[in-house]
């Protein structure tokens, strides 16, 4: 049985990817809407939202509501500050793509941080 949502993500930095305990997706492809909710061992959390979907290609006009990623202790993103979101593959059974995203926390001084990765969402 297909799995309903994959990920597979990481700080650039980092050699290892970020192992989720438990990955949400919702494709809706008559409301043109996806989204996606990552939880980690270690309070991680990735959520994408991407609403008003109507072909493959970049995500236009990326912000904090469409893409955010807190690694459960010291990095609480509050805003995209750039990079891009790309929905690779797209019909009625799965959405997909690729993303390179760099986050601005303010929770110790300014840092910048950028995320990479990928992802499926399986309609049910």
């Amino acid at each position: 049985m297909k799995p309903y949502a994959y990920l597979s993500m990481k700080f650039i930095e980092d050699e290892d990817f970020v192992l989720m305990e438990r990955i949400e997706g919702s494709w809706l492809p008559n409301k043109k809407q996806a989204s996606l909710n990552a939880y980690g061992f270690k309070n991680e959390r990735l959520s994408i939202y991407l609403p008003g979907l109507i072909q493959t290609g970049r995500y236009p006009n990326l912000t904090i509501k469409n893409i955010f990623y807190t690694d459960g202790a010291d990095f609480n993103p509050i805003k995209v500050d750039s990079g891009f979101l790309e929905i690779t593959q797209m019909d009625s059974i799965q959405i997909g793509g690729t993303f390179r995203v760099t986050l601005e926390d303010e929770y110790n001084g300014i840092d910048h941080r950028t995320v990479i990765g990928n992802f499926i969402i399986y309609t049910r």
